[in-house]
């Protein structure tokens, strides 16, 4: 049975693997028995973007990574097929809102337009970001224990039980982040940045990390966006996720989510 759904993601499987190569519209048609106009009007109807700029804003994406592991502008720009420098300079200073060379330096928001999976819904592709590099923590604060069957409503009582024990975390840019034990417990850490007589003085190493917002404070939501951010964010630049906690820095109007990655 023809699933057109299934057939766009082989579309994009396509080209996720010639992200580099020059694509051809016509071929991508034919590898799902479309002609051209058609696949282009149903990719279109269905991401409100055209397959040439999805192409684009994949490059442009992709090639943060890139510059962050120290290629030359030059050669990127040619990689993801630019005719000069200056072409990709002022197409990703567009995008990003950024020029490529202040990158290293400038943990600027940047723009990901992730890998798009086609489902029976349409999804919002992009996402502003960072990119933190070399960051280290010293926090303070305490760790509660908890199964890891419903990490959601218990990390929503333990925030609960810290806020009315310690009024502190009700007024400081609160921490939070997941240690597992082994598969069924772990251990939940609260944290601050101001030393505490009661508090454990936690150190996370330097590490890369990978920072996007959300709006929504629920537990729950938390959970999903770290398993989402895991999942399709990094790996949408080719990142990899870190062994070390993914961190909640919980900020006065949004929370931030940390991915350590390499």
């Amino acid at each position: 049975m023809y699933n057109i759904y299934d057939e766009l993601n082989k579309i994009i499987d396509y080209i996720e693997s010639h992200i580099t190569e020059e694509i051809n519209i016509k071929k991508l048609a034919k590898l799902i028995g479309q002609n051209e106009m058609v696949l282009k009007n149903i990719f279109t109807c269905l991401t409100g973007i055209s397959i040439s700029e999805y192409i684009r804003f994949r490059r442009l994406s992709l090639a943060v990574n890139d510059i962050i592991n120290g290629e030359s502008i030059t050669d990127i720009s040619y990689k993801y097929l630019y005719s000069f420098p200056s072409s990709f300079h002022r197409a990703f200073k567009d995008y990003h809102g950024i020029s490529p060379s202040k990158v290293k330096n400038n943990p600027s928001p940047l723009r990901l337009f992730h890998r798009i999976s086609f489902k029976n819904e349409v999804k919002d592709y992009q996402l502003e970001y960072k990119i933190y590099k070399d960051k280290e923590f010293i926090l303070y604060g305490q760790k509660y224990p908890l199964p890891l069957e419903n990490i959601p409503e218990y990390t929503k009582e333990i925030w609960k039980k810290i806020k009315s024990q310690y009024p502190i975390f009700t007024t400081c840019k609160r921490y939070g982040f997941l240690k597992k034990d082994n598969s069924n417990t772990g251990r939940y850490y609260c944290l601050i940045e101001k030393p505490h007589s009661s508090f454990e003085k936690i150190v996370i190493p330097k590490h890369h990390y990978f920072s996007y917002k959300i709006k929504n404070n629920s537990s729950k939501e938390i959970s999903n966006n770290i398993k989402k951010g895991v999942v399709e964010y990094i790996t949408s630049l080719n990142y990899h996720k870190l062994d070390s906690p993914n961190i909640e820095v919980y900020h006065t109007d949004f929370i931030e989510i940390m991915i350590p990655i390499c």
